[in-house]
């Protein structure tokens, strides 16, 4: 009697992207800048803690701003995990408009700000980073995490930039109803790599956001 081979299925990493709480930089281009949680910020910590609290977690990662320092660090306590901090995983830098807002921005340079904002993401910020060097960064970022992980489930703390270059690419891949620009404050979002492919959930159970203080968003 011949043995049927029944194919082993693949190994699922589970990344949960988790923007940072509050700042008191929001609405401005924080990219590479490295401003505390706010006090706002701060009382966000144990609502994301306990959303977070039945996800089984083998690793939690942050980018080394303290930002996102601060928001890995409850978690962590709660798990028992040691923050892994990686530079990798910072916002796109912004060169000299870190820490403006837009208006100062464009009262700064208006023809080359509306020249950026006509062309986004063709060109950079002032002395900042492609976004092209950028999206590379964050996908190497991510695929070296997912090796790392392997069959289990981490935290990623990070930037809104990096959550929504991510959650894009992989819109065009695996399609999904979430609505990616309303990425706020302690917002999750939960993404796989299953056999060197990336994935959305059908259902992102973990799309949960919470509203910050209504001011214009930029990437931080």
């Amino acid at each position: 009697m011949s043995r049927i081979n029944t194919p082993v299925p693949a190994a699922r990493s589970t990344l949960i992207l988790v923007r940072h709480a509050h700042t008191d930089l929001a609405g401005s281009f924080c990219g590479h800048s490295d401003p505390p949680l706010s006090p706002q910020g701060l009382a966000q910590l144990a609502d994301l803690s306990q959303r977070l609290r039945s996800v089984p977690l083998t690793h939690i990662f942050c980018s080394d701003l303290q930002r996102t320092r601060q928001t890995a660090e409850p978690i962590a306590q709660r798990c028992g995990l040691q923050p892994k901090w990686l530079v990798s995983l910072r916002e796109l830098a912004f060169g000299s408009w870190e820490g403006l807002d837009w208006d100062q921005v464009m009262a700064r340079d208006p023809v080359y700000a509306q020249r950026w904002l006509d062309l986004y993401p063709s060109i950079p910020a002032p002395g900042g980073e492609h976004f092209e060097d950028f999206r590379k960064r964050i996908q190497n970022a991510m695929d070296a995490i997912a090796d790392q992980v392997q069959e289990g489930c981490a935290v990623v703390v990070t930037h809104a930039g990096v959550i929504r270059t991510s959650l894009g690419d992989l819109a065009q891949l695996s399609p999904s109803p979430a609505d990616f620009s309303k990425c706020d404050y302690t917002s999750c979002w939960e993404v796989w790599r299953e056999a060197g492919q990336w994935s959305l959930p059908t259902e992102n159970h973990f799309a949960i956001a919470m509203s910050c203080d209504g001011r214009r968003q930029m990437s931080d």
